[in-house]
């Protein structure tokens, strides 16, 4: 169901100067006016940045960030065409870190609610059929969270990209990790061992299943960001470079530096 605008704020993000519609509903001016600050702040997710706009309750534009942090107690909402890039997940709402971040087109319908290390996660899922698959990748994704030392919004709108492309697949046993670099991947650096890299070469040799093109491209990621090597413009296609990529680490053919975000 399309959001009711109350008022649509036209802005142009200072970092990339991609220009940006903002949609602001009833629930969104009453969330500004429960705030203890008076203001909430809606974002658009830019890639590898979130810009910001803070409103108050009557819609005003009250200053804009980029920025990449959730700070404790604040609650950000994401700009909901954010939800067009998704098949399954219709809304969600994160809670972490005493912030929260959420994004729905009206309001938050039924709901599936997850609670894994200290941190809770909603899902409005498009498709009730996927509920057992959607809480076991949930769970994924929150232990996945745990283990990133700050919550980066950039990185955790990229899983919740990853997270809805995963939803209608078989869990894995890698899920843990697979969101764990997800969440870390703005800072990583993938680094290639040439020796494991001429090994896997070999291998590729003698399995005629595997492609050749496969050695050529783990070769091709060193010394990318992780982040930067994922992006593709489905999240179907950054879910399978994710998963390559994560299938090399298990085989000791990349490893990854953590560099300043």
């Amino acid at each position: 169901m399309a959001t009711r605008a109350v008022r649509v704020l036209k802005l142009t993000c200072p970092d990339c100067g991609r220009g940006v519609e903002f949609v602001l509903d009833a629930s969104t001016l009453t969330a500004a006016l429960s705030s203890p600050t008076g203001l909430v702040g809606v974002a658009d997710y830019h890639g590898d940045h979130v810009f910001i706009v803070y409103v108050d309750a009557e819609g005003r534009d009250r200053g804009v960030r980029v920025f990449r942090t959730l700070q404790r107690g604040e609650t950000v909402r994401v700009n909901p065409a954010y939800l067009n890039y998704m098949s399954h997940i219709a809304g969600f709402r994160l809670s972490t870190g005493g912030g929260v971040i959420e994004c729905y087109r009206r309001s938050m319908g039924t709901a599936l609610k997850v609670y894994e290390e200290n941190s809770e996660l909603e899902l409005e899922l498009t498709n009730f059929d996927l509920a057992k698959s959607a809480v076991e990748w949930a769970r994924g994704y929150l232990k996945g969270l745990a283990k990133a030392p700050t919550v980066d919004l950039s990185a955790m709108l990229l899983s919740a990209l990853l997270l809805d492309s995963s939803i209608g697949t078989q869990p894995s046993p890698f899920m843990a990790r697979l969101f764990e670099l997800a969440f870390k991947s703005r800072r990583l650096v993938i680094r290639v061992d040439a020796g494991a890299l001429a090994l896997f070469r070999e291998y590729v040799n003698r399995l005629p299943w595997i492609s050749p093109r496969t050695v050529d491209w783990a070769a091709g990621l060193d010394g990318w960001r992780l982040v930067d090597a994922v992006l593709a413009q489905d999240p179907v296609t950054m879910r399978e470079r994710f998963s390559g990529i994560l299938a090399l680490e298990r085989r000791g053919i990349v490893r990854f530096e953590e560099v300043a975000g």
